[in-house]
């Protein structure tokens, strides 16, 4: 399905998310400790000022529509990502290989969740509640139903 419009900028900084992940487990597995302590440092930064500034954006602008809808095991997931990530990036003051690799893992993990699952559905809600909204506008536009007289001609 094409992204909406609502999306794109989110799924942009997605592929973003995507190329840290790669850097981060290449760096994990490179065997050098100063490229791990490097991409440690990249990470909590990352997460403390995009990541943290996307998660809230989902949290407060797709998340809500989502839960109204009845999407509780989305939503849920969704959060409980959002707060392991969080999670694993404050852990990662202590630069270990496997910390950087797990957090690399989770995060891409969670990108391809919201782009397969969540995005997908919130997509569908987005243009449902569009749909109706507008049919009633149109509804609320159109001039009034003819009126039909006693006699059963049309006015």
């Amino acid at each position: 399905m094409k992204r909406s419009l609502a999306l794109i900028h989110l799924s942009r900084e997605h592929q973003h998310a995507l190329a840290l992940a790669l850097a981060a487990k290449r760096a994990a597995v490179s065997g050098s400790d100063e490229e791990v302590t490097a991409m440690a440092a990249r990470l909590r930064a990352t997460m403390a000022g995009e990541l943290e500034t996307h998660f809230l954006c989902e949290e407060s602008d797709l998340l809500p529509l989502l839960a109204a809808a009845g999407h509780s095991g989305l939503v849920s997931r969704t959060l409980a990502e959002h707060r392991l990530l969080r999670q694993s990036a404050a852990a990662l003051g202590s630069p270990q290989r496997g910390l950087v690799l797990a957090f690399a893992e989770l995060l891409q993990a969670h990108v391809r969740f919201e782009e397969r699952e969540l995005f997908e559905v919130w997509q569908e809600q987005a243009r449902s509640r569009d749909d109706a909204a507008a049919t009633i506008a149109a509804a609320d536009e159109a001039p009034p139903a003819a009126v039909v007289r006693a006699s059963g001609s049309r006015r």
